[in-house]
C-alpha cells in the first residue's frame, strides 16, 4: 500500500507540474487558471460526485451506512475552531488577524487538493467520506468562518447571514445530493447519459492539479517570512492536529477508510476561497494570502510523509 500511495501522490505532482509550466504562457495566464477553476467546481466535480455516489452506494442500505458518518466531520471542524479560539487568545494574536488564524486552523482545501489526494491514496470508494467532510467544511466556513473574517475587518453582522447561507449551497454539494436522490429512488441511469457524465467527471482530478500547479507558480516565495503567528499555525496544522486526531480517531468503532479520509483532510492547505472572502471583508488580506501560499507549499511536502505513516498504521 505504501509504495502504491507514494506512486499515486507522485502522479498528482506530475499533473501539478503541467499547471506550473503553462501558467506563464500568454495563452493561459490568470484567465486560464480562473477558467479551469470554475470548470472544475461548477462542472467536473459535481458530475464526479453524482457518478461516485451512484456507483459506490449501490443500494439504500449502503447509502444509509454512509450518511451515518456525516456528524463526524462537523464535530471535527467545530473542535478545531474551538482550538483556534483558545490558541489565538493564548498567543495573543492581533485582533485583526484572529479570524484568519482560526480559519486556517479549522478549515481545509477539500476540493482542489483534498479530493485528488484522497482518491489517489485510498481509491474512489473513499470519495463519499471526503464529500461528507466537504459539506461540513463548506457549511461552517460560509457561516462561522465568514463571520470571523468580517469581525477581523471591523464589520458587524449575523453569524448566519443570508448571503453566506446561499454560498454554502455549492455545485459539488448539489452533485452529491443528486447522487443520493438517484440511489434512494433506485433510478437506473441509461448508458447514453451515464457515460458522458462519467467521462466529464473524470476531468476533476487533472484540472484541479493543474490549477494548484498554476497557483504555486504565481506565489512570490520571497515574501514568505516566518513569524510567530505563522509558526504556531504550521505546527498546529501539520503536527499537532493530525497527531491529536489520530489519537482520537483510532480507538473509535468505525471503518479504517473513514478514519484515513478525515486524517488526510485535516492536513490539507487553507481554502482558496478564504483569501477572496478576506479581501471582501476588509480583513488582513496580505496575511491571508501568505497563509494560503505557505500551507499549500508545505502540504505538498508533508503529504508523502503522512502517506507513509497511514500505510504503517492502517
Amino acid at each position: 500500500m505504501i509504495l502504491q500511495s507514494i506512486k499515486s501522490v507522485m502522479s498528482l505532482i506530475l499533473m501539478m507540474m503541467v499547471g506550473f509550466s503553462v501558467t506563464r504562457k500568454p495563452w493561459f495566464g490568470k484567465q486560464g487558471e480562473n477558467f479551469l477553476s470554475k470548470l472544475c467546481i461548477q462542472v467536473a466535480i459535481p458530475l464526479y460526485m453524482i457518478v461516485n455516489v451512484y456507483e459506490t452506494c449501490g443500494s439504500r442500505k449502503e447509502l444509509l451506512n454512509l450518511l451515518k458518518y456525516f456528524p463526524i466531520p462537523f464535530g471535527i471542524i467545530i473542535f478545531f475552531i474551538i482550538v483556534g479560539f483558545a490558541v489565538s487568545r493564548l498567543m495573543k494574536i492581533e485582533k485583526k488577524r484572529q479570524g484568519a488564524f482560526i480559519n486556517v486552523i479549522g478549515f481545509s482545501n477539500t476540493v482542489f487538493v483534498g479530493f485528488p489526494i484522497v482518491t489517489a491514496i485510498l481509491g474512489e470508494e473513499a470519495l463519499p467520506m471526503a464529500m461528507s467532510y466537504y459539506i461540513a467544511n463548506t457549511t461552517l466556513f460560509w457561516t462561522v468562518g465568514a463571520w470571523l473574517l468580517r469581525r477581523d475587518g471591523g464589520q458587524e453582522g449575523s453569524l448566519f447571514a443570508k448571503d453566506n447561507l446561499k454560498r454554502s449551497v455549492s455545485m459539488p454539494s448539489v452533485g452529491f445530493l443528486t447522487g443520493i436522490v438517484l440511489v434512494a429512488a433506485n433510478v437506473q441511469i441509461p448508458d447514453w447519459i451515464f457515460n458522458p457524465v462519467n467521462q466529464l467527471g473524470k476531468m476533476a482530478t487533472p484540472i484541479a492539479m493543474i490549477v494548484i500547479g498554476s497557483i504555486l507558480r504565481n506565489i512570490d516565495f520571497r515574501q514568505m517570512k516566518m513569524s510567530r503567528d505563522l509558526a504556531v499555525l504550521l505546527l498546529n496544522r501539520f503536527v499537532a492536529a493530525p497527531a491529536l486526531m489520530m489519537a482520537i480517531l483510532l480507538p473509535l468503532p468505525f471503518n479504517d477508510i473513514a478514519k484515513q479520509v478525515y486524517l488526510i483532510l485535516i492536513i490539507m492547505p487553507a481554502m482558496t476561497q478564504f483569501g477572496i472572502l478576506a479581501k471582501e471583508s476588509g480583513a488582513d488580506y496580505e496575511f491571508c494570502t501568505l497563509l494560503i501560499a505557505v500551507t499549500t507549499v508545505i502540504s505538498m511536502a508533508v503529504i508523502p510523509v503522512y502517506t507513509l505513516i497511514l500505510g504503517m498504521v492502517f
